[in-house]
């Protein structure tokens, strides 16, 4: 068997630094980041963290990673758009 290539287990599992995503991680580190060193309030940060990171995993539930990318797509249509999909303002065709 050649290890030249690696098969995924899924095709669209997200990257995963330990046990949790991106976006998961950088909810978790900057507010124990900006504590420690700015606000010098290190366990302030860590619970602000904590509860960050409990939001998001809360709010993507089942749905998963990409349930963010379709409320940030009907809710911040002018900042956040995909590339071959229309704006989410224009709800009817003419044509």
């Amino acid at each position: 068997m050649n290890d030249k290539y690696s098969i995924p287990e899924h095709l669209d599992a997200p990257f995963k630094i330990m046990l949790w995503t991106l976006d998961e991680l950088l909810a978790l580190l900057i507010p124990i980041v900006l504590g420690f060193f700015f606000f010098d309030a290190p366990i302030t940060g860590i619970l602000i963290g904590a509860a960050l990171l409990f939001g998001l995993k809360k709010l993507k539930g089942e749905q998963g990673h990409y349930f963010i990318y379709s409320l940030m797509y009907w809710y911040l249509p002018v900042t956040f758009h995909f590339k071959k999909i229309p704006p989410s303002h224009i709800r009817q065709w003419v044509g």
